[in-house]
């Protein structure tokens, strides 16, 4: 082998999983060999307090339990009915609003523009009116409930 290991080579090493090749070359090369041992020194000290820091007596997990109890207990949650409660309120308070000022805002209806038939009929009636013949009587009637109509459609 020419040289030193990889970056893969070394990870392989320190962690024992390295080939024959990766071997043969620590047998040979001190430097290597040497760089290896310290880091497997420091992964295995590394390793050691991981385990010490997890491995705590009983008493320890104990008074996290009662750490975290405690701090569960005092603290106050949300009622969700309130939050629905407020929604609600919201909720309704836009709406009317908006129902409020959309009446307010609108504009006027147009007023009905004359009808051009209408006025004639009206003044052909004017016109019958004023000394009616027998032969125009029904014209008049007829006229006449055109007239009352056109009130009523006019008088809501």
């Amino acid at each position: 082998m020419s040289g030193h290991l990889s970056d893969e080579q070394w990870a392989a090493a320190v962690l024992d999983e390295s080939g024959e090749a990766v071997a043969n070359h620590l047998r040979e090369c001190a430097a290597c060999r040497e760089e290896v041992r310290s880091f497997a020194d420091a992964i295995g000290g590394a390793r050691a307090r991981i385990r010490k820091a997890a491995e705590q007596p009983e008493s320890f997990w104990r008074e996290q339990r009662e750490g975290i109890t405690t701090r569960l207990a005092d603290r106050v949650f949300p009622q969700p009915w309130r939050r629905f409660v407020w929604g609600t309120a919201t909720v309704t308070l836009v709406l009317l609003a908006t129902t409020l000022l959309s009446r307010n805002a609108a504009p006027p209806l147009p007023k009905a523009q004359a009808d051009p038939d209408d006025a004639l009929m009206r003044s052909v009636q004017k016109s019958i009116r004023s000394d009616l013949p027998q032969a125009l009587e029904p014209a008049a009637l007829l006229a006449q409930e055109i007239d009352y109509a056109a009130e009523t459609r006019g008088n809501p």
